[in-house]
């Protein structure tokens, strides 16, 4: 298998995205990608874009939404800024650890076109995204991607991660088979976990972010929370309705030291933060502090 190097990321400049129409009930493209230049060169949002490059492996496109499901609420103006201290907050399982779903330098790339993308999206549109990073494992480390559907619905901004760390990019240099991917979809549940202590999980692998605190960033962002455990969910029923939300269970034992009740105590001031703001709402506060209660 050919490695990830330089000249093999140079060769990869030449790539473009597929330009082929989408299936509604796929949920499934082929994605290939140009050059972040030919990204920056887009300029102003055009209303009639559909495609966003950003990077050899990483994009958003808009496509037709799932069939059956309800008509989204899109367009919608979101702030950058506040898309960015949501997705900052989400978290995600990797290697026993809890991890940051996005890095910080991937926010910086993807927070600008996913706010372009939901504001010429139509009721008829999802929002496709692949997001592929070293995330702080070095130069040396294997780019993995991951795997979104977002849109808008019920006063929220769902995403439903499909792939949290998809390790494709050898496979594809070496091979050069066009890979497919896998976005998510409302009645079918994924193995990806996925928690932030601003949103609500409809499933384990769907979050429900509050679309007030996404089109108006804070004043002063939170910062991102101490790494907590993941609640475990039940996966919804395979039906294209959103599932009610699933109860959660106690988090994975931990030494309950004065550290861990620090941790717990910083979580109860910032989801109150969030509700005062208007960032979640109330039914939203009392959830996630009968969680952080519970884990005590």
């Amino acid at each position: 298998m050919i490695r990830f190097d330089a000249r093999a990321a140079a060769g990869l400049l030449g790539l473009v995205l597929l330009c082929g129409p989408l299936p509604a009930r796929a949920g499934v493209m082929d994605f290939l990608f140009g050059s972040k230049k030919a990204a920056a060169e887009a300029g102003a949002v055009d209303p009639g874009q559909r495609r966003w490059r950003i990077g050899e492996f990483t994009a958003i496109q808009l496509a037709p939404k799932e069939t059956a499901a309800p008509a989204n609420e899109h367009p919608q103006k979101l702030h950058p800024e506040g898309l960015r201290q949501q997705l900052t907050l989400v978290r995600t399982p990797v290697k026993g650890a809890v991890q940051p779903l996005f890095s910080t330098d991937e926010l910086d790339e993807l927070v600008e076109p996913l706010a372009q993308a939901l504001s010429v999206a139509g009721p008829g549109d999802d929002v496709l995204l692949l997001s592929t990073a070293r995330r702080g494992e070095g130069v040396l480390g294997t780019p993995r991607g991951i795997t979104a559907r977002l849109f808008v619905q019920g006063g929220h901004l769902n995403m439903l991660v499909h792939d949290a760390r998809l390790d494709f990019v050898n496979d594809y240099i070496g091979s050069r088979i066009a890979p497919q991917f896998d976005f998510g979809s409302r009645g079918r549940a994924g193995t990806a976990r996925i928690e932030s202590t601003a949103a609500a999980n409809r499933r384990a692998d769907w979050l429900a972010l509050p679309l007030a605190a996404a089109a108006k960033p804070q004043a002063a962002a939170l910062g991102a929370p101490a790494a907590a455990p993941i609640a475990i969910v039940q996966p919804a029923p395979a039906a294209v309705a959103p599932a009610p939300a699933a109860a959660t269970v106690s988090p994975a034992n931990r030494p309950r030291d004065t550290a861990f009740y620090e941790e717990q105590a910083q979580r109860l001031k910032g989801i109150k933060l969030l509700r005062d703001q208007g960032a979640i709402s109330e039914e939203e506060y009392q959830q996630k502090r009968r969680e952080i209660l519970s884990s005590l």
